[in-house]
């Protein structure tokens, strides 16, 4: 078989293969869409399939992530995402909806995401460096201690904390510099979190206290709840956006 020959079925197989991803990931995604949806009233029920809202959605998802994401991201973080999207589209008609569990299931799946593509590297390479006693009374020091030492998640809250001092060259406590030396030496991580833009979305975000006080007051709007879900999925339809660029770090091994 000549060069011409052994191109020409590399390219077949990779036209298999991708077709196979392709047929995949729309399995997944519409599995999961009807799992979810079969959780609704049984009227919102008949109101979803009548309008082929899973397809829908399936669509929508498949078209935004590329096929190796959806396979290489947490089955959690995407059951999530779509959960989210199916109250959203369910409740869009009802501006006095209760809005919060769409945003407790976005706040879940980016939970997730930086667990799975920040925190679990970050543990590693802080008890790597030696880097686990706790030597100040810091709140930010304080969670980070116990992001590394008792396995607590990495809030997203605490996480734009230690970026604005890291970007702004503080001096560095202990922990944090070793957040710092973990971002320097994963630069595609790096890259990400203190992009100008991701950075000034994730600030809207944490400026607008959705994930924490609000949420736990209650006190979610339809119009809060639009704007945090264009900052964070951006409508299925933008790419630069704050879940879409957390999802895409995962994407390079660590």
């Amino acid at each position: 078989m000549n060069l011409e020959e052994e191109n020409k079925e590399l390219k077949k197989k990779l036209l298999i293969a991708q077709s196979w991803m392709e047929r995949e990931v729309k399995t997944q995604i519409n599995l999961i869409s009807k799992e979810k949806i079969s959780n609704l009233s049984s009227w919102n029920i008949e109101d979803f399939f009548h309008e082929n809202v899973e397809e829908i959605i399936t669509t929508w998802v498949h078209s935004f992530f590329w096929e190796l994401m959806i396979l290489n991201t947490p089955k959690t973080v995407m059951e999530n995402i779509i959960w989210a999207e199916i109250l959203f589209y369910n409740q869009r008609q009802n501006k006095f909806a209760d809005w919060l569990w769409i945003i407790s299931s976005y706040h879940k799946s980016i939970d997730y995401i930086i667990e799975s593509t920040i925190t679990k590297p970050f543990r590693k390479f802080a008890k790597k460096h030696e880097q686990t006693i706790l030597r100040r009374n810091d709140p930010l020091e304080k969670t980070l201690n116990l992001v590394v030492n008792s396995w607590y998640i990495l809030w997203i809250a605490k996480l734009f904390h230690a970026l604005s001092l890291i970007k702004k060259w503080w001096n560095l406590w202990e922990f944090t510099k070793c957040f710092s030396d973990f971002l320097d030496s994963h630069l595609y991580i790096k890259d990400i979190l203190l992009e100008e833009n991701f950075y000034r979305l994730l600030k809207i975000l944490i400026d607008s206290e959705v994930f924490w006080k609000k949420r736990h007051e209650w006190k979610i709007t339809y119009e809060e709840t639009k704007k945090t879900r264009t900052i964070l999925i951006w409508d299925l339809k933008e790419q630069n956006c704050v879940i879409y660029n957390l999802i895409k770090m995962g994407q390079v091994d660590i």
